[in-house]
């Protein structure tokens, strides 16, 4: 299921999911309004679908929405894309400093042959940040061929690879080029600018809202927190 996150989007957006959503007078409506009214109604569909998605996906953006597809069908160079590639492939495309996006293709063959064998898939995530090692796994379907993987800030990098497990063993299937994890030189030196006002004024003015709301960004929200850790600390 994919929800939307509405403080993301610009008003145009905004005004183009509330009407085909069928909000009346949408078009006349303020951002604020409609954002109001777009949490009312997500906020519902969240508390009815938590307990049977823990996987919720967040969009941020109009191309993300559903429905999307009959704007841009017709746009040169639009083209649908197979339902099945021949070969057993995975790769990762970085979405922004806290999210890595995992797309895969499974052969006809690979398919048929696993499904056939009673085996399950999983992506096999690695994460090697700073000297320490991370790994787990994600159970996918056979139908399934994406998914988006959180990531920390840090110095190293990302693998992910898609496995097979039958009778309790694991094979790798394809792996992923590694995806360089991002650095945060700000969570690392927070009280350069913490106790420079001049650097944090003009930081915080990059990472604010026109309405004056900090941004929805994970590494913000940490170094804010590291601030307010050691200002408890200095009380």
């Amino acid at each position: 299921m994919i929800l939307v996150n509405v403080e993301s989007l610009s008003e145009s957006e905004l005004r183009s999911i509330a009407m085909q959503e069928g909000i009346d007078g949408a078009g006349a409506l303020s951002r604020e309004e409609i954002v109001s009214l777009l949490e009312d109604m997500y906020g519902d569909s969240d508390s009815d679908s938590q307990s049977k998605d823990p996987n919720l996906r967040y969009m941020s953006g109009l191309t993300d929405y559903r429905d999307i597809s009959k704007y841009v069908e017709n746009l040169p160079g639009v083209e649908d894309l197979p339902d099945s590639y021949p070969d057993t492939e995975i790769h990762l495309i970085k979405k922004n400093g806290a999210w890595l996006y995992a797309f895969w293709s499974l052969s006809p063959n690979d398919s048929d042959r696993l499904q056939n064998e009673g085996a399950s898939l999983v992506l096999s995530v690695t994460i090697d940040n700073n000297g320490s090692r991370e790994e787990y796994d994600i159970p996918v379907s056979f139908l399934d061929s994406a998914w988006n993987i959180g990531i920390p800030y840090g110095c190293g990098f990302c693998r992910v690879s898609l496995s097979s497990i039958r009778n309790g063993e694991k094979s790798i299937l394809a792996v992923s080029q590694p995806e360089e994890l991002t650095d945060s030189y700000w969570l690392r030196h927070t009280d350069e600018m913490k106790y420079n006002d001049s650097l944090y004024r003009l930081y915080l003015t990059l990472v604010t809202t026109k309405e004056g709301n900090i941004v929805d960004n994970p590494v913000v929200q940490d170094i804010i927190q590291l601030f307010r850790k050691e200002d408890l600390q200095n009380e």
